[in-house]
């Protein structure tokens, strides 16, 4: 057995993009009170790729762009669509990026839909319905995707900052050993040697930007939450390897930090 000191330092800090290519909102008023669940958030036994809002509203196109395809009964079961959009809009716009705007009401929208060319900024695009998996309300499912690299990309990362953003809460740290086994660092005074998963108790609606994991000062794994990638028809987030939705959520309960290894002698953990 070895003698751990752990410490748990978390930090909250704004992501900072450096790019020419921005989006609007595509509600009014935004904030941290109309929306259901971040990019990135447990959805069933996956990963979601879509930003979920909480109020019936007007849509808008986020940016300029052409009309790519609409769906009024989406039977796409590609990876980056665990669920039914329902009755769906996909704008290309520059850069091979494509929104997707889902559960959507059918009669909101235009007559000419499939003769229409563009979409400029803020333009309606309809009203939302409760055509998709979401058939009890009335909320907009929002996605935004590289169509080259089969990358399913978190929108806010093209957003303007919302107002009351919701705090990002690290609690209930625990460590589960390549048997499965859990263990609270608070109750446990020393660990096993080997190769450890760091989970958290996972937050109900928010997800970090990215979580770091160092050994002694010394990065070790880092998980970003700007994009999610696909491979052979699964998703996973990049950290030090690939990791599926089966290690960032094991459960409803746990979210992953990190992995480390852990070896004899005193470590800090952060």
């Amino acid at each position: 057995m070895k003698k751990n000191k752990i410490i748990i330092s978390a930090v909250t800090a704004a992501l900072a993009i450096s790019s020419l290519f921005a989006f609007s909102w595509p509600l009014e008023n935004v904030d941290s009170s109309n929306i259901q669940s971040y990019f990135g958030q447990r959805r069933g036994n996956s990963i979601s790729t879509s930003f979920i809002f909480s109020d019936p509203s007007e849509v808008k196109a986020i940016g300029e762009g052409k009309l790519l395809v609409y769906m009024t009964d989406s039977s796409d079961e590609a990876s980056f669509f665990p669920t039914t959009l329902g009755t769906s809009v996909m704008i290309q716009h520059s850069e091979d990026l494509v929104s997707v705007y889902g559960n959507l009401d059918r009669s909101s929208l235009n007559a000419n839909l499939d003769l229409k060319n563009s979409y400029t900024e803020q333009e309606a695009i309809g009203l939302t319905g409760n055509s998709g998996f979401q058939t009890k309300r009335s909320t907009l499912e929002l996605q935004i995707f590289d169509s080259q690299k089969s990358t399913s990309i978190n929108p806010k990362i093209f957003m303007p900052r919302t107002q009351n953003e919701i705090p990002y809460v690290i609690s209930s740290i625990m460590l589960k050993n390549k048997a499965g086994q859990l263990f609270d660092i608070n109750s446990e005074p020393s660990f096993k040697s080997g190769t450890y998963k760091i989970y958290q108790r996972r937050n109900s609606i928010a997800t970090p930007y990215k979580s770091t994991t160092t050994i002694n000062g010394v990065e070790i794994d880092q998980l970003s939450y700007d994009k999610i990638d696909e491979e052979n028809n699964r998703i996973y987030i990049s950290g030090k390897k690939k990791y599926l939705s089966t290690d960032i959520y094991p459960d409803e309960n746990l979210f992953l930090l990190g992995e480390v290894i852990l070896s004899q002698g005193k470590s800090t953990l952060g």
